[in-house]
């Protein structure tokens, strides 16, 4: 049973999907500076991006830190920082509600994790 789809053709009558490009993070290269750079893969998907209660942002403790969050749903997976892997956060940019140009935000969390989707915290400077 597709659990996300079946809930998701009920959300989209009150909240479109959104569609988006997934920066895929595998990595970084060391300029000659020193300086990390991050080697990015860019692929497009679609979200189901919603907005974050201030209860849960408590919860996270995040209720002090600057910047916007959101929660996003997609199918596949997503992955936050892997430290572990060498591998930075990976990014998503799409035009959220009410604005005209795209923005990129941070994967900043992977809330919850499924075979076939996932739901993660977004973070926006």
């Amino acid at each position: 049973m597709n659990l996300r789809g079946i809930a998701n053709s009920i959300i989209t009558s009150v909240n479109p999907n959104h569609e988006a490009v997934l920066k895929i993070n595998s990595g970084y290269t060391v300029d000659d500076e020193g300086n990390q750079i991050p080697n990015l893969t860019e692929t497009s998907i679609t979200i189901q991006p919603q907005s974050i209660a201030t209860a849960d942002l408590e919860h996270l403790n995040l209720i002090s830190q600057q910047g916007q969050f959101m929660y996003a749903y997609a199918n596949g997976q997503i992955s936050a920082l892997r430290r572990a892997l060498g591998k930075g956060s990976e990014r998503i940019v799409f035009t959220p509600y009410g604005e005209d140009d795209p923005a990129e935000w941070i994967v900043k969390q992977v809330i919850e994790s499924y075979p076939d989707w996932v739901k993660v915290l977004l973070w926006r400077q």
